[in-house]
């Protein structure tokens, strides 16, 4: 069991809350997280909320997350595959695309008149799926998601050391970052870094050789410029923010001098939770 002692001021706001009532989940629940939380007494009901609706609401709508959730079958919260769409051959109408949660069941493909027409005479007989979507490059919602995230992670990692945890609060210098994720009062954007680490449907390996599948992972980094950046990979795809500040330029060196690793699989086979990816299990 968890030994944490709430606090008395939010890890956010550093105000001494009215009402916090509810956990915190650090990754969105809508992006398969169930058991990275911050318990209550951590994030005030007033910053809980607002994350909810302005930070983490915006980066889940964006195409990039709404697709990746829908081809990968990731429920919402309330246990529904969010809907992609199919572009109808002749008549180009974006067409609601219904994925089941169980692969036995059919897809379902909501029509417009004239496209339903078509198929009901055999002039079409496939559908197009924009299966892939753009990676979600300068995004403000996103970059606002990843850095609550990876202070959210901060926090979670010293809820049993509470003097830490108090320092980590009051240090001044992630003011700019919690700031940046409660108002962004001066409309920023902060740089983070993307790309694809691992396919999608990457199998990984318990020592005994069990499968399973990895929805996310993360860790932090500290490059030679003693630098901090928060690191973590959605279905593969791996995004990077810089804790101190705006700037990744300081990680892009690091890739280039380790040869374009992720700071995920540094320590090579079997790091975090004793899961080796398929790429790295032969090495």
């Amino acid at each position: 069991m968890l030994n944490f002692k709430p606090m008395d001021i939010c890890v956010f706001c550093k105000e001494k809350p009215t009402t916090s009532s509810s956990i915190e989940h650090i990754v969105p629940e809508s992006l398969g997280n169930k058991t990275h939380v911050l318990p209550k007494g951590t994030v005030c009901d007033r910053c809980n909320s607002y994350f909810a609706l302005k930070v983490e609401k915006k980066a889940l709508e964006t195409d990039f997350f709404r697709s990746l959730r829908h081809r990968n079958r990731i429920e919402s919260k309330k246990g529904k595959i969010p809907r992609g769409e199919a572009i109808i051959p002749k008549t180009n109408y974006k067409a609601e695309l219904s994925i089941p949660k169980k692969l036995e069941e059919p897809i379902r493909v909501r029509l417009d008149a004239k496209s339903y027409e078509l198929f009901a005479k055999g002039e079409i007989d496939y559908l197009i799926l924009p299966w892939r979507s753009k990676l979600p490059i300068g995004d403000q919602s996103v970059s606002r998601l990843l850095a609550k995230i990876g202070y959210e992670m901060m926090v979670f990692s010293l809820l049993e050391k509470e003097d830490l945890l108090i320092e980590l609060v009051k240090d001044y210098q992630l003011d700019p970052l919690r700031e940046y994720v409660r108002i962004n009062s001066r409309n920023q954007i902060w740089d983070y870094n993307i790309r694809q680490i691992y396919k999608e449907n990457e199998r990984f390996y318990t020592y005994d050789g069990d499968q399973f599948d990895m929805v996310f992972e993360s860790t932090f980094l500290t490059t030679d410029e003693s630098e901090l950046y928060f690191v973590i990979a959605f279905k593969g795809f791996e995004f990077v923010i810089n804790i101190g500040g705006h700037s990744t330029d300081g990680f892009r060196r690091w890739l280039r001098k380790y040869n374009d690793i992720s700071p995920l699989y540094i320590d090579g086979k079997n790091f975090g939770m004793q899961l080796t990816p398929e790429f790295l299990r032969n090495q």
